[in-house]
């Protein structure tokens, strides 16, 4: 299974004041996804990666709970895969769990994505390339 490292993912109270604080970085798109109930913002990085902001709107977002607990911090890891039956057989191998998706990404024009825990308690991003 091939991975390419794709963007890191940052829970943050305000896209709008983190920015600020950011080394200079050309923003991409940003966008409200429904499904995460989240504003996202993605912004170019070096070495064809990125860093995704992720904006909770309120108590129903994918990450509100994060936030709470420890404020602005690095929430995830993401990487590009192939197929999702190639990565849920890699996964299940290593026992790593799902903990949501694959769903439409609004940030990633719907590719799907989905996010494992993996034994060491990290949270990593995966979009499917089908």
């Amino acid at each position: 299974m091939n991975f390419k490292f794709h963007h890191i993912g940052i829970v943050v109270n305000s896209i709008e004041q983190y920015e600020k604080q950011m080394l200079p970085n050309k923003k991409v798109r940003e966008v409200i996804d429904k499904i995460q109930n989240s504003k996202l913002a993605l912004y170019e990085n070096f070495n064809e990666s990125y860093i995704e902001l992720i904006e909770p709107l309120n108590e129903n977002s994918t990450s509100f709970n994060s936030l709470k607990k420890f404020g602005n911090h690095l929430n995830h890891l993401c990487y590009k895969v192939g197929p999702f039956s190639e990565l849920e057989n890699f996964m299940r191998d290593r026992k790593w769990i799902k903990v949501f998706g694959p769903v439409p990404a609004a940030l990633f024009e719907n590719q799907k994505v989905v996010f494992y825990l993996n034994r060491n308690s990290q949270l990593i991003e995966f979009i499917i390339s089908e």
